[in-house]
């Protein structure tokens, strides 16, 4: 069986897939990779199921050795990969698209240049076992995953099955090089920007209670991302939003792209590993397209909110998910169709 061996761990790993759904209802959260769309490219380039569970890497990466021959696709932050074999100089992988790695080599990724996020999916899947129907990492509960934790060193991971796309991706890769490589690439979403990013939203529940003038004014309110912020959240700083009135307000569903106002005044943009309730003001939603775009933020950039109403939030949402199919299908990868 093929296996990853750790050779050194990165700021934060850890193994994730799409999460758990089904089970909010008993206070677990949702969980699974930040960057959804990026741990579902890196898995779709290879051949594997959008769900199976890659590897997510934080601000700073792994250095991993491949034990057999394996075909990887890394996604998301640009952490520069280099492919290092004995006896020859590293080389180095491009991203958003397929790569043969030789057994015996090591894959080095460096510090994120851009972005906060990478993943690094492997044919067949990181195979930890299912809890809960997921193989995501929940640290905050120490379960799933490899063991509940982050990667460490030493560490040994076993790889899936292939599926059966994976042999044709495989045979469209050229011969030549040291780490064979497509002549494409698919990045559907660009990383944030190193000025002020902007996040599209939608209003929340309690969006009215917000201060008349900073409701007005909201898209020209910068904050700035806290480091203070984790998978939970990130806390936002740098600006205070002021509430005309403070009404009792009762714990209600909450999800990753919730805006919630504690009473600070410093919002709090939830997201992956947020539970799935919350009691403070929910005074936004990030819509769903620009998730991805969050979650590569890292701790000092600046962002700024921008209304959009519900029915454009779907239409990019859907935009978003076809130029995907659309990519994918143009590589010959898969069908548009199968993406939903």
């Amino acid at each position: 069986m093929n296996r990853l061996h750790i050779i050194r761990a990165g700021l934060c790993s850890t193994v994730q897939d799409l999460g758990r759904m089904g089970n909010q209802h008993l206070g677990v959260p949702v969980g699974g990779a930040m960057d959804r769309m990026s741990h579902e490219l890196a898995n779709l380039l290879i051949g594997n199921a959008a769900s199976a569970a890659t590897i997510e890497m934080t601000l700073t990466g792994d250095e991993i050795e491949f034990i057999e021959d394996s075909l990887i696709a890394v996604t998301g932050a640009d952490m520069a990969p280099v492919l290092c074999q004995a006896d020859t100089e590293p080389r180095s992988i491009p991203q958003h698209c397929p790569v043969k790695i030789p057994s015996g080599a090591r894959v080095r990724f460096q510090a994120a240049q851009r972005g906060c996020r990478s993943y690094l999916a492997i044919a067949g899947g990181v195979d930890v076992p299912l809890l809960m129907g997921s193989r995501a990492t929940d640290l905050r509960s120490a379960f799933g995953g490899h063991h509940g934790r982050m990667l460490r060193a030493g560490d040994q991971l076993a790889v899936g099955a292939l599926s059966e796309f994976t042999p044709g991706i495989f045979d469209q890769l050229s011969i030549s090089g040291q780490a064979p490589r497509s002549r494409w690439f698919v990045r559907p979403v660009d990383l944030p920007s190193l000025g002020c990013t902007s996040l599209r939203i939608v209003q929340g529940t309690h969006t009215s209670l917000l201060k008349l003038s900073q409701r007005e004014r909201l898209s020209e309110i910068v904050f700035r991302v806290s480091a203070q912020s984790d998978r939970m959240g990130y806390r936002l700083s740098d600006h205070r939003l002021i509430l005309q009135r403070h009404p009792e307000i009762f714990s209600a569903g909450a999800g990753p792209g919730t805006i919630q106002l504690p009473p600070d005044g410093n919002p709090i943009l939830l997201m992956a590993d947020c539970a799935p309730t919350g009691g403070y003001p929910r005074i936004g939603h990030v819509i769903s397209a620009d998730l991805p775009i969050a979650a590569q933020l890292r701790p000092g950039q600046l962002i700024r909110f921008e209304m959009v109403p519900l029915e454009r939030a779907q239409e990019l949402f859907l935009q978003q998910r076809q130029n995907l199919a659309k990519a994918l299908a143009m590589a010959k990868l898969m069908p548009p169709q199968a993406i939903t």
